[in-house]
C-alpha cells in the first residue's frame, strides 16, 4: 500500500515551512480500515464516513523505520506486523492514517493493492512494509 497525503496535511506542512505556522505532529499515529463505500476524493478530503468499525478494538497504533532514500524520494514504511481482529464481512478498500484513535484528522489514506473482502471474525493483517510512505 503506498500512502497519499490529505489536503489537511499537505496545508499544514506548507504553512509550517512556508509561513511558520506551528504544527506539531502526533505523537502517536493510529492505522484504521475503510470499505469500498468511500472514494478517493472523500479520504483526500479526510471525510471518515466509511471507516470499518467492528473489529475488536480501535484503530492500531502504527510506527515506522527512519525515512531514507529510495529512487530519489522520501521513504518510510511499517516496522511491524498489525493484526484487525475479530473483522466484520465488509469489502477492505483502504487504509488511514490518523492522528488520533477516533475521530481526529486523516494524514495519509492508502489504496489497498487489492481489495479484500473479509468474513465474519476474520484477522485483517498488514505485514511489516506494506504501508509505504514516499515524498517526493
Amino acid at each position: 500500500m503506498a500512502g497519499n497525503m490529505t489536503s489537511y496535511l499537505e496545508n499544514k506542512i506548507l504553512n509550517h515551512i512556508l509561513r511558520g505556522e506551528t504544527y506539531t505532529p502526533p505523537s502517536t499515529l493510529y492505522v484504521g480500515l475503510v470499505d469500498s463505500g468511500a472514494t478517493d476524493l472523500d479520504l483526500e478530503n479526510g471525510v471518515l464516513n466509511n471507516e470499518i468499525t467492528g473489529y475488536t478494538g480501535s484503530r492500531k497504533v502504527i510506527s515506522f523505520n527512519p525515512a531514507s532514500q529510495d529512487n530519489g524520494k522520501g521513504t518510510s514504511k511499517n516496522n511491524s506486523e498489525i493484526n484487525f481482529n475479530g473483522m466484520p464481512k465488509k469489502e477492505v478498500a483502504f487504509a488511514i492514517l490518523c492522528d488520533s484513535a477516533t475521530g481526529g484528522n486523516i494524514l495519509f489514506w492508502l489504496p489497498a493493492d487489492t481489495i479484500k473482502t473479509t468474513s465474519i471474525d476474520d484477522i485483517y493483517r498488514l505485514k511489516e512494509n506494506d504501508v509505504t510512505i514516499t515524498l517526493d
